[in-house]
């Protein structure tokens, strides 16, 4: 698939998924680059691997998100 057509699907779901994050947390500003950040490199990982499905997308991204919390305590 072309270069520009992942990049979309990729920036569409960091971007939705950011927003159902930042609507089920409290955090702070730092939390929220730190989370887009782990988001950024996680959805593009899964892309470069061949998924090209939005929802499938935005939900890795959220599982990503709330694993690393558990691990690392990424939000308050």
């Amino acid at each position: 698939m072309a270069p520009d057509i992942e990049c979309k699907v990729g920036a569409t779901a960091i971007e939705r998924a950011m927003a159902i994050f930042e609507q089920m947390k409290d955090v702070s500003y730092c939390d929220l680059i730190q989370a887009r950040k782990a988001m950024t490199d996680h959805i593009f990982g899964q892309i470069a691997a061949g998924e090209l499905n939005e929802d499938r997308l935005v939900v890795s991204g959220l599982t990503r998100l709330k694993s690393l919390e558990r691990s690392v305590g990424l939000t308050k």
